[in-house]
């Protein structure tokens, strides 16, 4: 037995050996140098597979969240040559964490920015130009809408490509109406012209609906009766929120008076309830007979069981169609280490891609940015879409300004303390321009 040890103890280290080889060889079969330099450090935009990577930053949660995710699969699986790793960011924490990001050097390669937002982006040089990238994959900006275009396009160049538009339009409850006879024989409302129609219209609805159902629901706090406000501003004519100096506020004219006017009747006269909660489930319910509101509630109400509606434009109540708008684009931030010209290829690439399949994110809602997208069979398909396609030409973005989201929320608490009754519409207005031009002057 002793005799045989030494030849136990060859036998082992031998396979030890083999073994050591097997593992060193399977690693570089199975991806060369794994991507790496010799320093060990990954090549730029490169994994196993050799394959461009690239990284997606968005803010897309619930249903839209599931939606995109979907389509970076799909994207993914149809590319051998790119793969999106997508990293949804909370919302709140969004742009605050890019911005960091950004200033770390460790930036996304592809992101999201509301139209809204733009300005600020731009001003404080974090988001990239993109017509040379865009020409690299010959990318067509005469396929996007052009509402939606113009808003992104600051002195000349384009900062993004928008993704969708979601304005605000007007749900209604089809069994309701038609039991009221408020609907002709295509199922859509009937709405006389001008305010008094509209307003004949809401009577109608309150005199003939039941006990515990309401006519408009409308919230008389927060951002939806801005919106409506903003929607009969521009109807009305007005010359917008800013003047061309980017810092005089000037809404406080004939314009935004008449339409602070008109939203705040609404809800003194009691055709519109105040202080209403659950606004959304109560129309889900079936409890509504309208609901102005954003294009990101449709696919929500699809999924209600039971539910009869319809959706349109806001209704064109003074001289021309007009609502409140904005958009999701896509952005490619600034990258502090030096360009790589296959992941900004890349991430064209996955750009183009995502707007042109436009119609998979309108599930969500959401008007597509593209013809591509809205000319395509997908989009044609689904029900309602098309019925508020065209809000997505009336609709009225807010102006570029690096301070936008700050100044719009002083606006927001203004208006809010006419509908609450806390100040009148003069006052509700003048304060509004004053804390807006603060901020506008700092």
């Amino acid at each position: 037995m002793k005799a045989k040890k030494p030849m136990f103890l060859l036998s082992i280290m031998i396979v030890l050996s083999l073994l050591a080889s097997a593992c060193s060889g399977s690693q570089q079969q199975a991806g060369g140098n794994n991507g790496q330099t010799e320093g060990g450090q990954k090549e730029s935009g490169a994994n196993s597979g050799g394959k461009t990577v690239i990284t997606y930053w968005n803010l897309f949660g619930g249903g839209d969240g599931e939606i995109m995710n979907e389509m970076v699969k799909q994207f993914n699986e149809s590319h051998t040559d790119i793969e999106v790793k997508a990293l949804t960011q909370d919302w709140g924490q969004y742009y605050t964490k890019l911005q960091t990001a950004v200033s770390g050097g460790n930036a996304p390669d592809v992101g999201i920015s509301h139209t809204s937002k733009l300005s600020e982006l731009v001003s404080l040089g974090i988001v990239e130009p993109l017509d040379d990238y865009a020409k690299l994959i010959g990318m067509d900006w005469d396929v996007f809408n052009q509402n939606m275009l113009n808003a992104t396009i600051f002195d000349g160049k384009h900062y993004a490509a928008p993704l969708d538009a979601h304005p605000l339009i007007l749900y209604y409850n089809k069994k309701i109406l038609r039991e009221l006879n408020l609907l002709d024989d295509n199922e859509l409302p009937i709405i006389e012209p001008g305010p008094d129609g509209f307003i004949g219209f809401l009577t109608k609805i309150k005199e003939g609906v039941p006990q515990g159902v309401s006519g408009m629901l409308l919230s008389s706090k927060g951002e939806d009766p801005y919106r409506v406000w903003w929607a009969l501003y521009n109807q009305l004519g007005g010359p917008g929120l800013i003047d061309e100096s980017g810092k005089k506020v000037i809404i406080n004219n004939e314009q935004g008076k008449k339409a602070a006017e008109f939203v705040n009747n609404l809800f003194a006269s009691g055709l519109v309830p105040k202080n209403m909660e659950k606004i959304g489930e109560t129309f889900q319910a079936g409890k509504g007979a309208l609901l102005p509101t954003g294009v990101w509630f449709t696919g929500t109400l699809e999924a209600t069981e039971g539910l009869e509606f319809g959706a349109i434009p806001f209704p064109q109540i003074f001289d021309k169609p007009a609502t409140w708008i904005d958009s999701h684009t896509l952005i490619i931030p600034l990258q502090k280490k030096k360009k790589d010209d296959n992941k900004i290829k890349a991430s064209m690439t996955f750009i183009k891609w995502i707007t042109d399949h436009g119609a998979t994110w309108s599930k969500a809602g959401h008007i597509p940015a593209t013809t591509t997208a809205v000319e395509s069979e997908e989009f044609k398909q689904l029900p309602y879409r098309a019925d508020y396609l065209q809000a997505g030409n009336d609709g009225v973005f807010l102006p570029q300004s690096p301070k936008l989201w700050p100044i719009k929320d002083q606006l927001v608490q203004a208006l809010e303390s006419i509908w609450q009754g806390r100040s009148s519409v003069d006052d509700g207005l003048a304060n509004a321009v004053k804390n807006m031009e603060k901020i506008l002057e700092r």
